[in-house]
């Protein structure tokens, strides 16, 4: 179904899950997931390590990657599928946790959250469009902290670090997914360089991950095709290479990776919904997930057709739709145990947008038109890249 309207499935045998187990069994660690297929010299870059860096670029495409790529020179490069959705809140979860969304739960951006009765920005634990974190308090007291790769190397007495902005080290989603992780917070690139020059001269054995957002933040606004964002991107991996080359220990393996893609939106395919369009008198709450994709959680079930033929007569050729059931059924989400709460969390409807459409829901009335979106199944969405990094 997916593959005749030009989406592509998540590999759950070649995503990001399968390469955070490929890492863990370098520490004899055992995961409920198979280890990535990694092939001929690949292999040899587990050859005796004792830590493994993960600078994760949010936001880095594997097609933009390896056109960019063409004037650096990065040798060492796999394909990786992401998960579903292609979004930070899903992906870098499965990064943490090597737990695919169906295991852990945390599938979208917008989410409708059972335990507090609301749907909920889940980076900001807040309503969406409106600022302030109100439901930090509540939602802390009433979701549980996530069982993560920190976990499992803590319980080995190995380290587990993890460097991100400081103004999101105590994010929402932070807080959800760094359980027992040595958190450090930095400012700009010259900060975060410095301190991990000083960690890579100290002795431990373990995983470090460091997340980077600005490139997504970057695409979001001029969209991925802009010149903006490509060279931000050269700029980027041209100083991480020039880091590595210098500083990086013979016992370490570096990896720069991501967690989705993403693709330009024009204004005419960036159809904004508003709460007084007739489809929303369907629902029961207003959507969730992505500007990409859209969780619908449904008034009655009988309304699932009526709100399916409201899309294709209104915005023809621009999506495709499949109950949650379907959607869990497909794989989308990955293998694995479900999440007890992830049917109340996906509702009844699952919305995947095709070629280059976007739907903005405004929340608030105060929502941007973005250039650049991810969330949906396109190839540039799914694949990103894995670069191998060896002295």
């Amino acid at each position: 179904m997916l593959a005749d309207d030009g989406l592509i499935a998540p590999q759950y045998n070649k995503s990001i899950v399968n390469l955070v187990s490929s890492f863990l069994k370098c520490f004899g660690i055992h995961s409920n997931h198979s280890e990535f297929p990694l092939e001929g010299n690949f292999e040899g870059f587990f050859q005796g390590i004792k830590r493994i860096v993960i600078f994760l670029i949010d936001g880095m495409g594997y097609n933009k990657f390896i056109k960019i790529n063409e004037g650096i020179g990065f040798k060492d490069v796999i394909r990786v599928s992401s998960v579903f959705p292609t979004t930070t809140v899903a992906a870098v979860t499965s990064w943490f946790t090597g737990k695919t969304p169906k295991e852990h739960g945390l599938l979208g951006y917008i989410l409708y959250l059972r335990e507090i009765g609301s749907i909920t920005n889940m980076i900001e634990f807040t309503y969406p469009g409106v600022e302030g974190g109100i439901f930090a308090g509540l939602i802390k007291k009433r979701l549980h902290r996530l069982d993560n790769v920190f976990d499992l190397l803590k319980e080995k007495g190995l380290y587990g670090g993890v460097m991100t902005h400081a103004t999101i080290s105590n994010s929402g989603l932070s807080y959800l997914i760094h359980k027992n992780a040595h958190v450090m917070g930095y400012y700009y690139m010259g900060d975060l360089l410095a301190t991990l020059k000083k960690r890579l001269s100290e002795d431990w054995q373990g995983m470090l991950y460091i997340y980077w957002g600005y490139l997504d933040g970057l695409g979001h606004k001029k969209g991925p095709d802009s010149e903006a964002y490509e060279m931000e991107m050269a700029r980027l991996l041209i100083e991480i290479k020039r880091f590595v080359e210098e500083y990086l220990p013979s016992d370490t393996l570096f990896v720069i990776t991501s967690d989705h893609g993403m693709v330009q939106i024009p204004n005419s395919t960036n159809y904004f919904l508003k709460s007084t369009d007739p489809f929303n008198r369907l629902l029961a709450c207003p959507p969730g997930g992505e500007m990409r994709m859209m969780y619908f959680y449904l008034s009655k079930k009988s309304n699932y057709e009526p709100l399916k033929s409201y899309f294709e007569e209104n915005f023809p050729s621009s999506c495709v739709f499949l109950s949650s059931r379907e959607g869990i059924d497909v794989g989308l989400f990955g293998p694995g145990r479900i999440h007890p709460e992830l049917y109340n969390r996906i509702g009844d409807a699952i919305m995947i947008t095709k070629g280059n459409n976007a739907f903005t829901y405004l929340y608030s009335g105060g929502e941007e038109r973005l250039a650049g979106m991810h969330g949906s199944l396109t190839e540039d969405e799914v694949f990103v890249p894995a670069i191998f990094i060896r002295r």
